[in-house]
């Protein structure tokens, strides 16, 4: 395991999804901006659960960046970042 998949880095990169998700609270998604919302949540809890219940850092790395994405391109469609 390198250090870009190690429990703290996974940890820190959580915090930050929880603190963009509330920047877009109050954004009403639709359709299949929805969609990609729900998603960004849902790899976000899969990455807690590879994380703390399953011990598997690398997915639990790639279910949060994954999410990272999802919710950036959201963030960028609604002139937030």
């Amino acid at each position: 395991m390198n250090d870009l998949e190690s429990a703290e880095k996974i940890s820190i990169d959580i915090k930050k999804l929880e603190r963009n998700l509330k920047q877009v609270g109050d954004i009403n998604f639709e359709g299949k901006e929805k969609e990609v919302y729900d998603r960004a949540v849902d790899y976000m809890n899969d990455s807690k659960y590879y994380l703390e219940k399953k011990k598997d850092m690398r997915t639990a790395f790639g279910c949060i960046e994954y999410s990272h994405g999802l919710l950036d391109a959201l963030r960028m469609i609604h002139g937030l970042i």
